[in-house]
């Protein structure tokens, strides 16, 4: 350290680019192989039977997923939110655990490098660095899941009135239900292709059970209300012979005006919390508009006095008192 600031010998900078490097590449290597295998598609058909998914990391990705504990935490916590998001493959476990346990590692692998070539009293910083940088590898990636899902499902629900509407139409045009089913997931793919994938998974399953498995599982891949009662209303008026198309209607109206209330409460909600930064920034304003002229014009007053009493010299009270003396010594 020189001068209250830190130098970083030459081998520490190498350290710090060798690990910023091996990052970038490893993302970059994770971005390039992502497309590979999409697996909201389940495209097991399009593969050979003997053919094994490619990895995100490659053949390290296994060794790395066994890297740090909570396996089976991991598949009871990290599994539902992987499948709500979409990755639907038998490795999106196995990926999410290795390119986890490469955040954590590669951060305290790097500060470890760097805390053996800096001084001695900035070891504790670069551990300190290398701690939160592992701690953020650690939880972005179940972050960026969560978010990932929520996105996923608010879609399918943002499109299920869409859905229920076409496939009702579809239906009193004559075209029976799997037949009408596949038409809707054609014409969905370019408004709303999450749910188009959705629909050709349904579709898939209903070729090899029925439909109402499908949407079941459907419901529990998504874990959203609106599709277990979508699930529930196919189901009961199968069962029951009853018109699935005036139940479709149905449904597709309690979700607008659920959709309406929702936006309704989003926007009184917002009007409230709009209350704080007005009056904040209405406060604000008026305090200096009310404060700002008395403060200057105490500090110029200030500064006046100040100045006057700096400008008279010390010995000019005592001049003052020997010129009202008399001539007998006597202060007048």
């Amino acid at each position: 350290m020189q001068g209250g600031e830190v130098v970083i010998g030459e081998w520490g900078w190498f350290a710090i680019v060798l690990g910023g490097t091996m990052v970038v590449c490893l993302l970059v290597y994770a971005g390039l192989t992502r497309d590979k295998v999409r697996p909201g598609r389940l495209d097991a058909t399009e593969a050979g039977p003997d053919s094994s998914p490619d990895l995100v990391l490659g053949d390290m990705t296994e060794v790395l997923s066994q890297g740090l504990p909570g396996t089976a935490r991991d598949r009871e916590e990290i599994l539902p939110e992987l499948i709500r998001a979409g990755m639907y493959g038998p490795t999106a476990l196995v990926e999410y655990r290795a390119i986890r346990t490469v955040l954590i590692l590669v951060p305290l692998f790097v500060a470890a490098s760097v805390a053996l070539l800096v001084e001695p009293p900035q070891v504790p910083i670069v551990a300190f660095v290398g701690v939160v940088l592992a701690g953020g590898g650690f939880s972005l990636p179940r972050l960026y899941v969560t978010l990932k899902a929520a996105a996923r499902v608010k879609e399918i629900e943002r499109g299920l009135p869409v859905f229920a509407d076409m496939l009702s139409l579809a239906l009193l045009a004559g075209q029976g239900l799997t037949g009408a089913l596949r038409r809707v997931t054609t014409q969905l793919r370019t408004p709303f292709p999450r749910m188009s994938e959705e629909l050709e998974i349904v579709l898939r399953q209903t070729e090899m059970l029925n439909l109402n498995v499908a949407f079941e599982q459907w419901a529990n891949r998504s874990q959203s209300p609106e599709v277990r009662n979508l699930s529930v209303i196919l189901g009961q008026t199968q069962r029951l012979g009853n018109d699935v198309t005036t139940a479709l209607m149905e449904y597709a109206t309690n979700l607008r005006a659920g959709a309406r209330h929702k936006a309704e409460a989003t926007a009184q909600r917002a009007s409230f919390w709009m209350l704080f930064p007005t009056l904040l920034c209405l406060w604000i304003p008026a305090g200096i508009l009310l404060v700002a002229p008395v403060y200057f014009e105490f500090t110029g007053r200030r500064g006046k006095m100040k100045d006057a009493m700096q400008q008279r010299a010390p010995g000019d009270a005592i001049v003052d008192i020997l010129k009202r003396k008399d001539a007998n010594g006597n202060i007048k």
